[in-house]
């Protein structure tokens, strides 16, 4: 998993990104509803991640003496 800065990015690097959630037809040039979707999802995923990291920092915190 990389932590670089999205925005350090040249628009370049999100050629593909862009290309998948853009929409010509908007008025913002994205699909609002799928792009907020993807981020709803990602979201999901990180939380569920997290709750599976404090579980695993309690457990650890509860058998140090």
């Amino acid at each position: 998993m990389s932590s670089s800065d999205p925005l350090s990015k040249p628009k370049s690097d999100y050629g593909e990104l862009i290309a998948r959630i853009g929409s010509p037809e908007s008025p913002v040039g994205i699909d609002a509803v799928y792009t907020h979707a993807i981020i709803i999802e990602y979201l999901r995923q990180i939380s569920t991640r997290l709750e599976k990291l404090e579980a695993v920092i309690q457990k650890e915190d509860a058998t140090t003496p």
